[in-house]
């Protein structure tokens, strides 16, 4: 008896759903402010605490401008493996489109460096666990960042004031 109650309660606890990791959000990095976009490496670690490895499938992520521009989402795939027991590192480029460059010119016209904040989920699937959880980055392109940017986009119009 003794044999079968402890034969049922290991089948239980390996049958059990996994724990989804816990993330904790370190960066989203400018790598390069473009006529086209603004380019970031998002810079994540993730630990999964189960006894299985797990895997990223994607993330996904929307930034904001200056706390009311929508610059855009995007999402990209990112399949990592989170080996069981560990922390991971999880590093993805993101690359989001400029939507609207008069609001960008604005922003360019005050004369300062223009706070942003990256939102976003990682994707976590598998045959066990499909959660998407979520992370939140922030930092400040500086105010030369943008107005290289903005001067790459509009050249030749000579916009006084914006420099």
């Amino acid at each position: 008896m003794r044999s079968l109650l402890l034969a049922a309660a290991v089948t239980l606890v390996a049958c059990s759903r996994p724990e989804p990791p816990t993330l904790k959000p370190e960066a989203a990095v400018v790598t390069a402010i473009t006529a086209q976009g603004i380019d970031f490496r998002v810079q994540i670690q993730a630990y999964n605490s189960n006894g299985i490895d797990l895997t990223t499938r994607s993330l996904k992520a929307n930034v904001v401008l200056d706390g009311k521009y929508d610059v855009g989402t995007v999402t990209v795939p990112a399949p990592l493996k989170l080996s069981a027991k560990q922390w991971t590192p999880i590093q993805v480029p993101l690359s989001v489109k400029w939507q609207d460059l008069t609001s960008i010119a604005a922003l360019g016209a005050q004369r300062r460096g223009v706070p942003y904040q990256v939102n976003g989920t990682v994707a976590i699937g598998g045959e066990t666990l499909n959660v998407d959880l979520p992370f939140r980055l922030a930092g400040t392109i500086t105010h030369e960042q943008l107005m290289a940017a903005i001067g790459n986009s509009l050249p030749g119009l000579g916009l006084p004031g914006l420099r």
